[in-house]
């Protein structure tokens, strides 16, 4: 992630919103600072968002409580100045997002999901990083997917982090009541 040279001017959400897209760039807002997201990311992590994605809607659609987006939806963190930044997907408790939501609203996921881009010497502690972020504005839970060893890493406030590996089962506990899947399944079709 590079952070663009700061403006004169900070950025408000409603710039980046209003921003002609550039091929082949994804942005977050930093305190009223551009910041690039790094692209493309490729296989397997567009895979395991895909994979995760289906799965947490699969949840929401048969239990209809909460509702999950995805394709790096942007949420206001802060306000002057802005801050905007973009899980991989994301999942609210019932009746959180308003009706006519249009884009990004000032509030934070319950559930944040981070795939993990192929491995680089900083990545696992940037995820970290992210994961505290999240839950330093108000997350209940962050999962970050490693696609390259199969684990589900889960960040909540307050506890120390949980690894699953691909043998074991991420229950939705009191968040998500009744979701639960295999690890492996997050990441491939069969086992």
């Amino acid at each position: 992630m590079t952070t663009a040279k700061t403006p004169s001017r900070l950025m408000t959400a409603d710039d980046l919103l209003a921003m002609e897209r550039v091929p082949g760039k994804r942005y977050e807002l930093v305190r009223g600072v551009l910041t690039e997201k790094a692209v493309p990311t490729g296989d397997p992590h567009a895979a395991t968002v895909l994979r995760a994605g289906s799965v947490v809607l699969q949840y929401t659609d048969a239990t209809d409580y909460g509702e999950a987006r995805a394709g790096e939806p942007g949420y206001r963190l802060e306000s002057n100045p802005d801050t905007v930044r973009a899980p991989d997907l994301a999942w609210f408790a019932p009746g959180r997002i308003p009706l006519g939501t249009i884009g990004f609203p000032q509030l934070t996921p319950d559930l944040c999901i981070e795939v993990a881009s192929p491995s680089n010497s900083r990545r696992d502690r940037l995820l970290s990083e992210k994961a505290q972020m999240w839950l330093d504005f108000g997350a209940r839970e962050v999962w970050v997917l490693n696609p390259e060893d199969s684990t589900v890493t889960r960040y909540r406030p307050g506890r120390t982090p949980v690894i699953l590996g691909e043998d074991d089962v991420l229950d939705g506990e009191e968040l998500l009541p009744g979701f639960s899947v295999s690890v492996w399944q997050l990441f491939r079709r069969r086992r």
